[in-house]
C-alpha cells in the first residue's frame, strides 16, 4: 500500500510539472493536461507568497509550487544555517531559504521526483545562487548523516507519505540538538470518511493522507520533538467548485458536511539540545590575534559588524572548542561599556556557550570598574532580558562611547538596553 501511494504520487506531480513546462507557460500547473492536480494547487495553493518575497527569481518559480504555505515566511531562518527542505519540488522553497541564510549557510532540497528535480536545478541556476544543492530520494530515508541541519522545513509534502513516523524520526535524526522543525502541512480537525482515506488521487491532492492536530503532536512526541506548536493558518472551504477536484469521489452533500475539516498549519517543534559544559567541552579565553580571522567570518555569516576586531582583538572573549565557536566583545569608556558582537556558530547554538560569553564578559566588565553596560540589538531583546538588561531610548547611550565604539556609523538601527551592574 505505501509503495502504491508513492507512486501516485511521484506520477502525478512529474505529470503536473512536465505540464507546466511544456504547454502551458502561464498560470496553475496542469492547466493543459486536465490533471487534477494543477486545479487542486487552485485550492490549496492560492496567494502563498507576497511579490516582495519572490522578487528577483525566476517568475514561473512560484507558479511550479503545489505548496498549502509558506513555511519561509514562519520559520525563523539565520545566516549562517543550514536548512532542509522535505518534498523540495521546484525549489521556491529552498531558494527563499538560501536567500535567508545568505552565502555563509546551505539549503537543501529532497525530492524523489526526477522531473521536480531537474526544474529545481534549473530554477537555481537561472537565481545565481552558489548555497543549493538538491538531493534525489525519499522523505523516509533522508540521505544526510545525523545532526547536519539546523531547520527542517516542508511544504504540504509529510502528508502524502504513508509512514508518517519514520519521516519525523528521520528529520529528528538529521537535526542538530537544538535544531528546528517547521514545516506547513495540511492537518485535519476531524477524521476523514474511510472512502476518502482509501481513495489514492486524494492522497496527491493532499488531503487523505493528512493527519489531526493531536495525531501530529503525538507523532512529533513519539520522535523525540520538544516544544511541539500546531498554528492553524488557513481553512479550506470544500464548497468551492474546485474542491471537487480534491476531493473527486464525493457528493457536493458530503463536501459541505466536511468544510471546515481540512486546514493548512504551520507546525512548529524542536530537537533538544545537547548542554555543553564550560571548561570541559569548551572553554571562554580571551581572543588573541590568531583568531581575527575566524572570528570576523563568524561575524560576518551572521550578518553582524567586524570594524575594530583586527585592530584591537583584546577587547573579545571566545569560546574555543578546538576552534572559535562563540565570540563577544565590549568597547568601554570610562565607567561604561557597549557590549557587542555576540555570535555562536550554528551548529553551537542552544548549547550553553551563548550564556556563558555574556557571563564572562560581565564578570570581566565589573573587574574594570564599569557600572554601566549598554548594548544595540535586532534580534536578542528576549534573551538579554535574563541578565537584567532593559529596554532605553537610544539618546541615553552616552554619546562618547558610541562614538568612540568601532560600531559608530553602524548602529543606527536596533533595540537599546541597558544593565546597571
Amino acid at each position: 500500500m505505501a509503495e502504491d501511494i508513492r507512486e501516485v504520487v511521484r506520477k502525478k506531480y512529474a505529470r503536473a510539472i512536465t505540464v507546466r513546462s511544456g504547454c502551458c507557460g502561464e498560470g496553475p500547473a496542469g492547466c493543459c493536461s486536465g490533471d487534477n492536480l494543477g486545479r487542486t494547487a487552485g485550492v490549496i495553493t492560492r496567494d502563498l507568497y507576497r511579490p516582495e518575497e519572490v522578487e528577483g527569481l525566476p517568475p514561473d518559480v512560484v507558479e511550479a509550487s503545489f505548496g498549502c504555505g509558506n513555511p519561509t515566511a514562519l520559520a525563523e531562518l539565520h545566516p549562517g544555517e543550514t536548512v532542509l527542505d522535505l518534498g523540495s519540488g521546484a525549489g521556491l522553497d529552498v531558494l527563499l531559504s538560501a536567500r535567508r541564510v545568505g552565502p555563509h549557510g546551505k539549503a537543501y532540497g529532497l525530492d524523489m521526483t526526477d522531473e521536480m528535480l531537474a526544474e529545481a536545478r534549473s530554477n537555481a541556476a537561472r537565481a545565481g545562487l552558489g548555497n543549493v544543492e538538491f538531493l534525489k530520494g525519499h522523505i523516509e530515508d533522508i540521505p544526510l548523516p545525523g545532526d547536519t541541519v539546523d531547520v527542517i522545513i516542508s511544504n504540504c509534502v509529510i502528508n502524502l507519505s504513508a509512514d508518517k513516523d519514520r519521516v519525523l524520526r528521520e528529520a529528528y535524526r538529521v537535526l542538530k540538538p537544538g535544531g528546528r522543525f517547521a514545516v506547513s502541512d495540511i492537518v485535519l480537525t476531524r477524521p476523514l470518511p474511510l472512502k476518502v482515506q482509501q481513495d489514492l488521487m486524494a492522497w496527491a491532492g493532499c488531503v487523505a493522507g493528512a493527519l489531526t492536530e493531536e495525531e501530529y503532536r503525538d507523532k512529533l512526541a513519539a520522535a523525540g520533538f520538544t516544544g511541539i506548536g500546531v498554528e492553524i493558518t488557513r481553512t479550506f472551504d470544500l464548497t468551492d467548485p474546485l474542491a471537487e477536484s480534491v476531493l473527486p469521489n464525493l457528493s457536493e452533500s458530503e463536501r459541505r458536511e466536511l468544510s471546515g475539516a481540512v486546514v493548512s498549519a504551520f507546525i512548529r517543534a524542536r530537537k533538544p539540545a545537547r548542554r555543553l559544559r564550560p571548561d570541559i567541552d569548551f572553554r571562554v579565553r580571551p581572543a588573541e590575534s590568531e583568531d581575527c580571522q575566524s572570528i570576523e567570518t563568524l561575524l560576518s555569516s551572521c550578518g553582524l559588524p567586524s570594524a575594530g576586531v583586527r585592530e584591537d582583538p583584546d577587547k573579545f572573549l571566545v569560546a574555543d572548542d578546538s576552534g572559535v565557536a562563540g565570540v563577544i566583545g565590549m568597547e568601554q569608556d570610562g565607567t561604561s561599556a557597549l557590549l557587542r558582537s555576540l555570535a555562536v556558530r550554528p551548529d553551537r547554538r542552544r548549547s550553553g556557550i551563548a550564556a556563558a560569553l555574556v557571563d564572562r564578559m560581565l564578570e570581566t566588565a565589573r573587574k574594570a570598574g564599569v557600572t554601566q553596560v549598554y548594548l544595540i540589538t535586532g534580534t536578542a531583546e528576549k534573551y538579554m532580558e535574563r541578565w537584567g538588561f532593559a529596554k532605553i531610548d537610544r539618546g541615553l547611550i552616552p554619546a562618547r562611547l558610541l562614538h568612540k565604539s568601532a560600531l559608530d556609523g553602524s548602529c543606527r538601527c536596533g533595540i537599546c538596553m541597558k544593565l546597571d551592574l
